[in-house]
């Protein structure tokens, strides 16, 4: 059994821009703010302006995977191990992508499976699409905090290793 990704669910993946090595950079449309109000029959609905605010990603992160599968290992085996190993492999990719896009919304620099994985993220990455944001790029309400999982006072808490 695995456990499952759920970065990929939780974030926004549409983007502008060509992704074609480290350095380049995209630019991500923020997701607009919408207010929700009590109607009342028989009065005057008024739309709501949305803001269209954007930022700019810098690509500094990338992550691979590589094997091969020798002449012994294929013709001993009952399975076909490629694929096995391929389906693992992405399965890896998932979850180091999970640790680093859930560490980062909690305000870490690194992932769980680094070194120095409690180091805090004081860099921005690109352009911040509010200028008030944090020098982690987060606003105080998008930072994912301890108390959000029932935990206790702190600004984040620690994703641990898998």
């Amino acid at each position: 059994f695995r456990k499952s990704a759920v970065a990929e669910a939780i974030t926004n993946n549409d983007y502008f821009g060509e992704i074609a090595q480290m350095g380049d950079s995209v630019k991500i449309i923020k997701e607009p703010e919408i207010t929700v109000k009590a109607y009342a029959r028989g009065t005057t609905i008024t739309p709501q302006d949305l803001d269209d605010e954007d930022f700019n990603l810098t690509i500094d992160k990338a992550n691979y995977f590589a094997f091969k599968v020798d002449d012994i290992e294929e013709a001993h085996s009952h399975v076909n191990f490629q694929a096995l190993a391929s389906d693992r492999a992405a399965y890896r990719l998932a979850d180091q992508f999970d640790q680093d896009v859930l560490g980062y919304m909690c305000g870490f620099k690194q992932s769980a499976l680094h070194g120095v994985a409690d180091t805090a993220n004081t860099t921005v990455n690109g352009s911040k699409a509010i200028s008030t944001a944090g020098s982690n790029e987060l606003l105080a309400e998008m930072q994912v905090d301890a108390n959000d999982f029932g935990g206790s006072a702190d600004n984040g808490i620690g994703i641990q290793p898998r």
